[in-house]
């Protein structure tokens, strides 16, 4: 694609332009595997990630849907649980972007494109694509690429970040922030090797297979983007030109199935419901919609296609086409995600209390859906139902005490109560478990200034702040 600048080619252009500063000596790279922990920690490499993704977080294409985050999450946690690291904290996100891409930053942040879900036949396929990112991060890859250039420090990697970050919509500005001579001569160092490729195949592919995914899903995805790639003019998909893919490759991949039991794993319905809906949220309202209605014409009694066309016809402004949808899929699918959908169109139609009764029901069935705490109190809080919201974030917070939305809407919630200290502590609260302690630090001035609040919640506001400012003296110092 003209002009398109990748997530991996924004990590590969942010650490090249560290590069660019360093003594030849920096260059050289240490071996695969355990090795490449000789002088970067993974505290380090974590700390870099942090960097790049508070930039990557406030990007447009950044996806912040919540049931996309709540998906890529459960099944990028069980494919790692089958790694040989499964103790590392990994985090997997989406962003926007019709290209087949999917890329690992350092610190075992893990980028998927849109386009990706989409492309997949089954849920194996998507799989194997991120079992072979995972094993990027647990072979250490990613931190041979950055630790050649630490010494530059992260506040240079964080100013690089939102440079190629912008680039997205200005690829000129990349251009001049990495296009150097010297920057052009060590291109070739920064690309995976390909030895990391073949050993992110090899290690993802165990992984897959022990996760209880088809393996043949690997094979055949990487198999028909190179069919592609034939067929294309000018360029490659873009997960190749990431991951330059060749027919020895191919050829390994093919040999690790050979003599293993054909194993047909069935997708799940998540993954179903959530692939056709971002294909109705991709161009133009009315011609989704169109595609959509073609497509459950065709296939009547599929849930995907279903759940595709209510999207598409929201989207379109068809309420009522929607609700009509709906009622024949409540009765054949049961998922959160359904319910979800079904108090969308119950909001749109007017139908606060069924919507909030609705969500409630389904908490009971579905308690761990953390994306159902979300749409609750949403709902409460259209409906005006203040102190109920504010009781059910509380709880939520419970079990889940670091998630940012739920603090943000929870200082949605003390405002609409009138209780400004709580609502800046909150989204305080909400900025920190971004990443974000300016921005934190500023929320809880503010609450000083707004007063109202008790002896305790006051206490709280000075406390944190000193914390903050105390953490901020030791990052200046470092």
């Amino acid at each position: 694609m003209a002009g398109y600048h990748s997530p991996m080619k924004m990590l590969r252009a942010i650490c090249l332009g560290l590069l660019v500063s360093l003594p030849a000596q920096a260059l050289d790279l240490p071996d695969l595997g355990e090795s490449a922990r000789t002088t970067l920690s993974e505290l380090e490499e974590v700390r870099v990630g942090r960097e790049v993704m508070r930039q990557m977080r406030q990007h447009r294409d950044f996806v912040t849907d919540a049931e996309l985050g709540n998906y890529l999450n459960t099944l990028g946690e069980r494919l790692a649980a089958s790694s040989a690291k499964p103790y590392l904290q990994l985090e997997f996100f989406a962003v926007r972007d019709p290209s087949i891409n999917a890329f690992a930053l350092p610190g075992g942040f893990i980028g998927v494109h849109t386009g990706l879900l989409t492309a997949s036949r089954n849920e194996s396929e998507l799989a194997g694509v991120l079992a072979h990112e995972i094993a990027h991060v647990t072979q250490n890859h990613i931190a041979r690429l950055v630790d050649s250039q630490r010494s530059s420090g992260l506040t240079t990697l964080a100013a690089l970040a939102v440079a190629i970050l912008a680039a997205r919509s200005n690829p000129e500005v990349a251009q001049a922030a990495v296009t150097t001579a010297q920057a052009l001569s060590v291109q070739s160092q920064l690309d995976f090797t390909r030895e990391n490729e073949k050993e992110a195949d090899r290690v993802g592919f165990q992984n897959l297979e022990r996760s209880g995914y088809d393996p043949a899903g690997m094979a055949s995805f990487f198999e028909r983007l190179m069919t592609q790639s034939r067929f294309q003019d000018n360029s490659a998909p873009t997960y190749l030109r990431t991951h330059p893919l060749s027919h020895e490759r191919m050829a390994d991949m093919q040999h690790r199935l050979t003599g293993l039991p054909y194993r047909q794993h069935q997708d799940s319905l998540e993954y179903t419901l959530l692939r056709a809906k971002l294909m109705a949220e991709e161009g133009e309202p009315q011609l989704a919609l169109q595609r959509f209605s073609a497509l459950q014409r065709d296939r009547p009694d599929d849930e995907g296609a279903l759940y595709g066309l209510i999207h598409a016809a929201l989207r379109a402004g068809g309420t009522a086409r929607a609700e009509s949808a709906f009622r024949r899929l409540a009765g054949k699918a049961d998922s959160p995600l359904v319910e979800t959908l079904g108090a969308r169109i119950d909001l749109a139609q007017g139908r606060g209390g069924p919507a909030i009764d609705r969500l409630r029901e389904a908490q009971t069935r579905f308690s761990a859906y953390k994306p159902l705490a979300y749409a609750y109190a949403d709902a409460l809080l259209r409906g005006g139902r203040v102190g109920d919201a504010i009781a059910h974030l509380q709880n939520g917070l419970l079990t889940w005490p670091e998630d940012a939305q739920l603090h943000a809407q929870l200082a949605q919630a003390r405002f609409a109560a009138g209780q400004p200290m709580e609502g800046h502590l909150a989204m305080a609260e909400s900025y920190l478990q971004r990443d974000l302690p300016a921005a934190a630090m500023e929320q809880l001035q503010l609450a000083l200034k707004a007063g109202g609040g008790d002896f305790y919640t006051q206490s709280i506001v000075e406390s944190r702040l000193r914390e903050l400012r105390q953490r901020e003296q030791r990052e200046a110092k470092r």
